[in-house]
């Protein structure tokens, strides 16, 4: 129980040893598949197609656009969904037509970004993709959150962060090097080769956490399963459910901020290495700089969540924001490829730590019954923030014509080390307990 009357998460000890690392990481896989998708999409396909179909001077404004809107179709899906998976009634639970549902939609509509594309034609298909990654999402993240037990959750978020980290290194530095390589109409069979490998990565990882998913709920005894056959069978519509933590605006914000501060060089990397640091081949040169970063973020992602889970998830938060922070800031005098790579290396390590003790934050805060519904509102706040890396498009094409070229990047990094320090000042507001101590059960599996 907390503060407020109830209690925020399974808290059971005596399951903690059967969620070794393996178990936990099986749980996870569809993060790996799904961030490694979107933000290999974002970072290097959606920035090529646009150059397609835009002028070259609002290349800026129109992929910020594209990517506004995409968020934004996202978001407006979250919190209905965790509603109605709330309170579905299937043979497969609660979560599971959700993510099923989405794994055949968004293959499919991959096929059509490899045809003949218009502005508004890319627009109408990422908007149908963002939609459905945003359906499967919530629920997703709910069954999570009722699986694992409250003192395993830092190590969850944890690894849960480790496999987005590798999924989005991996997938995005093979999508960078193969669309490098991409020229229409010369070459466009590797443009069909990059989008093969997302509906691969989305397949693959999807099934091995939906298998997990369904065994743990059906088999597994306590709450989860409990609640999976509950919804299995029948759902009462006049279930009472505890609201939702009075603190939740507060960490919403704070998420908001952080999120934004991230997406910000994740969406305009590509063209900062372009214009600023002036590489040849912009498209190639992220891939490399990615297994840095990327490295770098996985190095810090067990760490910082195995930590929270023994001192609180504010002080560890607190250390990654101050890091973001400061390399944020040191970012804005680079003008060499392999400085630009080392700043963002330090980079890409605290938001390892502040990705992974907010996530593990998120999961302190819930409401029993509620989980996708507040997976819902988190995740809206997720995407508000990267929407808002999304709007701020204009904003490097607009300083650039004002104070000239190089400039606009410039702003672009002052205003994400301004977020990453507001993200962590809304925290302060947030009322959490600490996570109860354990020993580590290792690597261990049921």
């Amino acid at each position: 129980m907390n503060a407020y009357g109830y209690s925020t998460l399974p808290d059971s000890t005596a399951t903690a040893d059967t969620w070794g690392k393996w178990s936990l990481a099986r749980l996870n896989a569809y993060s790996f598949g799904l961030a490694g998708f979107v933000l290999a999409m974002d970072t290097a396909v959606l920035p090529i197609l646009v150059l397609e179909v835009a002028p070259e001077a609002a290349k800026n404004t129109l992929l910020g656009m594209l990517g506004l809107a995409g968020m934004l179709a996202a978001a407006l899906v979250q919190v209905p969904v965790g509603w109605a998976s709330d309170r579905t009634r299937s043979r497969l639970g609660r979560r599971l037509p959700y993510m099923l549902w989405a794994c055949v939609c968004i293959p499919v509509a991959l096929i059509a970004l490899a045809t003949p594309l218009t502005y508004s034609s890319l627009l109408v298909v990422w908007l149908f993709i963002q939609l459905n990654s945003g359906i499967a999402y919530s629920p997703y993240l709910a069954s999570i959150r009722e699986l694992v037990p409250a003192n395993r959750m830092g190590v969850a978020a944890s690894i849960k962060t480790l496999l987005e980290a590798l999924g989005g290194a991996s997938i995005l530095c093979l999508a960078a090097l193969m669309v490098g390589h991409y020229s229409d109409p010369d070459g466009y069979y590797w443009l069909w080769a990059t989008l093969g490998m997302f509906a691969v990565a989305i397949l693959a990882t999807a099934a091995i956490s939906s298998t997990t998913i369904y065994r743990r709920m059906r088999d597994g005894g306590g709450v989860a399963a409990a609640a999976f056959h509950r919804a299995a069978m029948a759902f009462p519509e006049t279930t009472s459910m505890a609201r939702l933590h009075p603190d939740l605006p507060w960490f919403v914000a704070s998420r908001v901020a952080f999120l934004a501060a991230v997406v910000i060089f994740t969406t305009y990397g590509l063209f900062f290495l372009r214009d600023k640091v002036q590489v040849d081949n912009p498209a190639q040169a992220l891939g490399v700089a990615i297994i840095g970063i990327g490295g770098m973020l996985i190095l810090t992602t067990y760490p910082s969540g195995w930590l929270s889970d023994r001192i609180g998830r504010k002080p560890v938060l607190a250390v990654g924001a101050v890091a973001a922070l400061a390399a944020t800031i040191v970012m804005m005098w680079v003008s060499t490829y392999l400085l630009a790579v080392v700043v963002a290396s330090v980079i890409g390590g605290a938001v390892g730590i502040i990705l992974t003790t907010h996530w593990a934050l998120a999961n302190d805060l819930g409401t029993p019954g509620r989980e996708a519904q507040h997976m819902g509102v988190v995740n809206l706040g997720t995407l508000i923030g990267a929407a808002g890396a999304k709007a701020i498009g204009p904003l490097p094409d607009l300083v650039s014509v004002w104070f000239g070229p190089g400039y606009g990047y410039t702003a672009l990094l002052g205003a994400s080390a301004l977020l990453f320090m507001v993200g962590a000042l809304l925290l302060v507001k947030v009322r959490v307990e600490r996570p109860s101590t354990i020993v580590d059960p290792g690597s261990g599996d049921d």
